[in-house]
């Protein structure tokens, strides 16, 4: 068995349904309302309901404040909360009191991965190593680097995302061996419907 696999930015329930019938073990939503990804609660809901359970939903919150992450975590019954705004272990904590992961998103580096491994008192159950632009926080396409995300996969369950393709996941899944891996924008046809055979091939490519 391969990695597990997260198809992020999904924003209607028709992409959420075919993501998990194709195989994913995730579908990620964006609460970020600068993203063009972006859902709001009634719309995560019309899309976490489309699940049948297979597939397990992990929404990314950027800017929202803490209140808003515990209530929408309890209300959408989320598998994962994935903190992608460098927000705070008291804010962590205060999130995951309400009984849901934290993926804490980092941007891998290597002077940063030997940061986040001195990092104890965060309390994620998963580092999401990502790339960013000045621009954007994640979904840029761009890669990460592999080798310092490969330095923190040995230090705590990795979620490898930035610029993963149906064309390099394997090789990346080699390169680091990550619990899981995370697609978004090279497995869609625009930013607000994804394209289900370049899912299918990914998921194919990893499992």
């Amino acid at each position: 068995m391969g990695a597990k696999v997260k198809i992020c930015g999904i924003t209607n329930p028709d992409d959420a349904k075919a993501a998990e019938a194709a195989g994913a073990d995730f579908v990620g939503l964006i609460f970020e309302p600068k993203s063009p990804r972006y859902v709001d609660i009634t719309q995560a809901a019309e899309i976490v309901g489309a699940l049948r359970g297979a597939a397990k939903p992990v929404c990314v919150f950027v800017s929202a404040g803490a209140d808003f992450v515990r209530r929408a975590a309890a209300e959408l019954g989320l598998f994962a909360v994935q903190l992608h705004g460098g927000q705070s272990a008291d804010f962590a904590r205060e999130v995951k009191s309400g009984g849901v992961e934290i993926w804490r998103a980092v941007w891998a580096d290597v002077a940063q991965a030997a940061q986040i491994a001195g990092e104890s008192d965060y309390p994620a159950d998963a580092l999401l190593a990502d790339a960013k632009t000045k621009a954007a926080v994640g979904g840029t396409g761009n890669l990460c680097d592999w080798r310092a995300a490969a330095e923190l996969a040995k230090i705590k369950k990795l979620v490898l995302a930035g610029g993963i393709s149906p064309e390099n996941v394997r090789r990346a899944v080699e390169a680091v061996k990550p619990w899981a891996v995370d697609a978004n924008s090279a497995v869609e046809i625009n930013p607000r419907k994804k394209d289900l055979k370049k899912i299918e091939i990914l998921i194919e490519n990893v499992k």
